[in-house]
């Protein structure tokens, strides 16, 4: 029997209605297998893909199936639309006076914008900055923000120059990869030597500030990918760190996972922290998929224990990174 032309475009959609599907559908087993906590990364575009193709489906059939199609593309489209959620604030408890403004940021080890970087922290004001992807080049400009330099007028006949108090006076660093560098933590507080930690090679520097003599603890984490990579090996490997870490807690890095990725959950629980909630696109990935424009995903997170309330979170402007600065306000 001959294949018509219609039904020749038929099977070829239902093999990219199954190819979509399946790792779609695979992606909520994400907890069995790292390689479907990879598909989670991508639900919200194979969401795009399974719509239409759901959509031209339904006109391939009778009016009985033809209604059940229509069905799952209204309710793939609710789906959709909850995950595209933006961050929706909540009011803030009138007892939280204390403001802490937070920015997150993958600097890209080939970053070569570092001069708009550093005038970039200095006009934030912010209070701590969680950073990764920071090379040897990176960090001796980083350091500049330890210290301001400047001349006093002539004592006894000589000039002599004495040193000021940074924008950013306490740094921390851990090396990650040799290759992409280490995470850093920079802040306007003082450390609080005795509560801190650095994984090497495991993507995780926790220290403790001191904000107005109230002890903080700032995390900022760098994982690998799902898979192949051994992001799942990685995070047993951390997940101890969080039994000495007590709240107030704010975890912030480049996750390389999603919000709803099992990786996240693990480490919301046990770190008893919450991400922030809603959709926020913090990389660009033009240059690692050149071929498909604007594809973008989100990877960086800010997480919190419950002592804090969210007063605004937003992705901020190209700074020479495929990711870009996340900056949050927070209250306590």
């Amino acid at each position: 029997m001959s294949q018509t032309p219609k039904n020749i475009v038929k099977q070829l959609i239902y093999v990219i209605f199954i190819s979509i599907a399946v790792p779609f559908l695979l992606s909520f087993l994400n907890f069995v297998h790292p390689l479907f906590d990879s598909y989670s990364h991508f639900r919200i575009h194979l969401l795009l893909l399974l719509i239409p193709t759901l959509f031209l489906l339904a006109f391939f059939h009778k009016i009985k199936n033809m209604f059940i199609y229509l069905l799952l593309v209204l309710l793939a489209s609710v789906y959709l639309y909850y995950l595209n959620q933006p961050f929706i604030p909540q009011p803030i408890d009138q007892d939280k006076n204390n403001t802490l403004k937070q920015i997150q940021f993958n600097l890209r080890f080939d970053n070569s914008q570092m001069q708009d970087v550093i005038a970039y922290l200095k006009e934030s004001q912010a209070d701590v900055i969680t950073l990764q992807e920071v090379t040897k080049e990176h960090q001796e400009v980083l350091q500049l923000l330890m210290t301001n330099e400047y001349s006093l007028a002539l004592k006894e006949e000589f000039p002599y120059v004495e040193w000021e108090q940074g924008a950013y006076p306490h740094q921390a660093y851990c090396q990650f990869y040799p290759i992409v560098g280490a995470v850093a933590i920079l802040s306007k507080h003082p450390f609080n030597d005795e509560k801190s930690a650095c994984l090497h090679g495991e993507g995780l520097l926790w220290s403790q500030i001191m904000v107005k003599e109230q002890p903080i603890n700032i995390i900022s984490l760098h994982t690998r990918w799902s898979y192949p990579s051994s992001q799942t090996e990685q995070i047993e490997y951390i997940k101890p760190i969080f039994n000495h870490i007590k709240p107030p807690t704010i975890i912030a890095g480049d996750f390389n996972a999603v919000a709803w990725s099992h990786t996240v959950k693990e480490i919301e629980k046990t770190s008893n922290t919450n991400v922030i909630n809603g959709l926020r696109w913090t990389i660009n990935l033009e240059k690692q998929v050149p071929f498909i424009p604007n594809f973008k995903l989100s990877i960086d997170h800010v997480l919190i224990s419950k002592e804090f309330q969210v007063k605004s979170i937003f992705v901020d402007k190209d700074l020479g990174s495929d990711h870009f600065p996340l900056v949050t306000i927070l209250r306590y």
